[in-house]
């Protein structure tokens, strides 16, 4: 992790020398196949991957599910960006979706090709074609949030890949120990690449409008691995003892959950769950705050906080999975603890100056993760497999 972090920012067009410089060994062209809408965070990561990329002279198609309902139809002005027709039949999207990709793909032709996430794997983990699957984590198989019928079919479609010795991508070294350890992956196989941040979309504003309170803010899900009841119960305890504090969460369907009870049950008077943000509001909303908090049992990687801090936003992070090891220099960490997340906040709201250094401290941190680093990485794994 330190050398990746040290290691120089290239530009654009060093990378382009680069990769001119190494011999391509027949990658011509590479299909990569997303299980998800580019909205989503799945989604993004093969848009942010491919785009750059593409930067780099290599000839990059990207297919992605469509449907005239869904809010991303616009990305199919690329002409790099390929649809496909799918039908979801509610709890039977999961199970039909790599259908619908196979019989997409079936035909298709391309030096390597780079599943993003499972489902889209599994699809073409048959086709006797190079592929490389982009895993992220493994957390499906240690933290429980979904059925034991969809756990034991991720189970089999690791197995599956496994059995074929298809390389994986994950995005930090403690998901690769992870992916070791849960998933029995073979060592050899399992590669870290980190994701990166989009720094054209995230950036410090140079006017922000002054708040009337000392604002907090959460992004990210709300299911229970997020950990979001913890910040309610300390932000019971803050509500208590500063008067002017307010507390923005950005999660879709927050109405779907325990929270918005659990903040009428603790009183709360200064809490507001916005619902889902879309991505051209998230720089406002992190450069709206005077401090993110980021309670998650467990991240493979953890987006949120890096966004936060290349705002200028002050973080204060727990410590789960990844989080410390992908952000734990930037900011400041807690532990599970409601009392240690309470005094770590009281201190940051108090002090002006700390709380200034250790924004500052974030956003260089933060902007040490670049898309550009990334796709030079997976072009390496490319010329590795194809």
């Amino acid at each position: 992790m330190e050398q990746y972090l040290i290691e120089k920012v290239f530009t654009m067009n060093q990378l382009k020398t680069l990769t001119n410089e190494i011999d391509r060994k027949g990658l011509e062209d590479v299909t990569m196949v997303s299980c998800q809408h580019f909205h989503s965070g799945i989604g993004n990561y093969g848009f942010e991957l491919a785009n750059n990329l593409r930067k780099l002279d290599l000839d990059v198609t990207v297919y992605k599910p469509q449907k005239a309902s869904y809010n991303d139809s616009h990305f199919h002005d690329y002409d790099w960006i390929k649809g496909y027709s799918y039908r979801s039949l509610g709890s039977l999207h999961p199970y039909l979706l790599p259908l619908f990709i196979r019989k997409k793909l079936l035909f298709k032709k391309a030096s390597i090709f780079h599943a993003h996430w499972f489902l889209s794997g599994l699809a073409l983990s048959n086709f006797k074609k190079p592929l490389i699957v982009t895993m992220h984590d493994v957390s499906l198989l240690h933290i429980v949030e979904s059925t034991s019928r969809y756990q034991d079919y991720y189970r089999w479609a690791l197995r599956r890949m496994i059995k074929n010795r298809i390389p994986i991508i994950v995005v930090s070294e403690q998901a690769k120990q992870d992916a070791i350890k849960f998933a029995n992956y073979p060592e050899d196989l399992v590669h870290v690449v980190y994701n990166g941040i989009n720094h054209q979309r995230f950036f410090p504003l140079d006017e922000i409008p002054k708040n009337d309170k000392f604002r907090i803010v959460y992004s990210g899900g709300l299911g229970k691995r997020k950990n979001v009841g913890l910040l309610l119960h300390a932000f019971k305890k803050l509500e208590d003892r500063f008067k002017d504090i307010e507390l923005l969460i950005a999660g879709a369907f927050p109405e779907r959950t325990e929270y918005p009870r659990l903040a009428l049950e603790l009183g709360l008077n200064n809490v507001k769950f916005t619902g889902y943000l879309p991505d051209e509001e998230m720089n406002n909303f992190y450069n709206s705050a005077d401090l993110m908090i980021y309670p998650s049992l467990y991240e493979g990687f953890g987006f949120a906080p890096l966004e936060a801090m290349v705002t200028n936003t002050a973080v204060l992070s727990a410590k789960g999975g990844a989080l410390n090891e992908v952000s734990g220099k930037g900011c400041e960490t807690f532990e599970y603890n409601e009392n240690d997340l309470v005094e770590k906040a009281s201190f940051i709201i108090e002090n002006a100056e700390e709380r200034k250094k250790l924004a500052e401290k974030g956003r260089k941190w933060a902007l040490s993760y670049t898309w550009e680093k990334s796709a030079m990485d997976t072009f390496q794994l490319y010329q590795c497999y194809s």
